[in-house]
């Protein structure tokens, strides 16, 4: 195929820029020449090639239709950084590129949820005047139907907390997703992330973390979600001096795992943390400091206990690393990493004749037909 006609210079500009990728780095995934050609198509030097056009449109997540129109793509709003600590530019640009994945689904299934008549979501920002941790993680609990009693039975559904919580978050219209292995985000940069929308808000999760750290980032991102307020955020129940923000979040997180009411025993040794974790399903690590953190643990135990369930949680976390894998199934990982809400939309969608095959497929990166 020869070149295009036309091009919008300043839509092809800010896709590449709500990707979070550099004009020579998007010049390299298209072509093997040396010259920044994306740079030479934005300033109107040159055009590109209808496979170009078709490759770059992939590459930054969009419809190709998007870099011929005349209407203006929209500039990817900035979503609030909670995040410490010092990150490379490599780092951002992962988070950024996620980002943009993010809005490009939210737009879309706001298309459909709209044309459906379906109704905004009413949860999001209920919370947003309430400034009592506990009260909050009160009205998370019984917003989304979470029984901290069905938690605790081990002969329940609930045998993976981490499901359980999702379900009940997806059942009310939350989407939840995590990152993959492309994403390449480690979870010193990102542990979870909250986008929100009027009818589609995205929480995502890093799947590198570990499943009692990640039921912690989702506790806390709906802290987040219920008071409306848009997070990149890596920190976890340890950390101090951070934002008023997350400080909030994390307490409420706390609150809604292992509820103040539940702690019955004035005060807690190893094997009293160890029976929490086992019923309440969630780390002894994090048992520890929710503990800590409400003066249940004795002053002279404190540094011993906060030593050796360190050590037992990084020697575990290590055994499991080594243990772990390097082979999985794509399918179940993309439709994992999707979410179960998404995936159910783009398939009804495509079910119904109203989505086409290719697009089903851009959208949750396989084959509709495999749900």
């Amino acid at each position: 195929m020869g070149k295009v006609n036309f091009i919008n210079k300043e839509n092809l500009k800010i896709a590449r820029e709500n990707a979070g990728i550099d004009s020579f780095e998007a010049s390299k995934k298209i072509s093997k020449v040396k010259r920044n050609l994306v740079a030479e198509w934005e300033e109107g030097e040159s055009l590109p090639t209808w496979v170009q056009v078709s490759k770059l449109a992939k590459f930054y997540n969009i419809s190709e239709f998007l870099l011929f129109s005349e209407k203006p793509i929209e500039k990817q709003r900035a979503v609030k950084d909670y995040r410490k600590g010092s990150f490379t530019k490599e780092d951002d640009k992962d988070v950024l590129k996620l980002i943009n994945i993010v809005i490009t689904r939210q737009r879309w299934v706001e298309k459909y949820v709209k044309e459906a008549g379906l109704i905004k979501n009413k949860l999001q920002g209920l919370g947003k005047d309430i400034n009592d941790p506990k009260k909050l993680a009160e009205l998370i609990a019984k917003s989304l139907e979470i029984e901290i009693e069905e938690v605790k039975k081990t002969s329940s559904y609930c045998k993976d907390p981490l499901k359980y919580y999702i379900e009940k978050a997806e059942n009310k219209g939350i989407f939840i997703g995590k990152t993959l292995s492309y994403h390449k985000i480690s979870v010193e940069a990102m542990r979870g992330l909250f986008i929100a929308n009027d009818y589609t808000p995205f929480i995502i999760l890093n799947r590198k973390d570990s499943k009692s750290a990640q039921i912690f980032s989702l506790a806390h991102e709906l802290a987040h979600f219920f008071r409306k307020s848009e997070s990149i955020s890596n920190v976890d129940f340890r950390d101090k001096n951070t934002d008023k923000e997350e400080v909030f979040c994390n307490k409420t997180a706390a609150e809604l795992l292992l509820p103040e009411e539940e702690i019955e025993n004035r005060f807690y040794g190893e094997e009293g943390i160890s029976a929490l974790a086992l019923t309440y399903k969630i780390s002894k690590l994090f048992v520890f400091y929710r503990l800590k953190s409400l003066k249940r643990i004795r002053a002279e135990d404190e540094s011993y206990l906060e030593q050796k369930i360190n050590n037992d949680t990084n020697i575990a976390i290590l055994k499991k690393n080594e243990s772990k894998s390097v082979s999985g199934n794509y399918i179940n990982s993309m439709k994992d990493s999707n979410g179960s809400l998404f995936n159910k939309i783009v398939y009804e969608n495509y079910a119904s004749d109203k989505m086409g095959y290719t697009e089903a497929t851009r959208l949750l990166l396989f084959s509709p037909e495999k749900i």
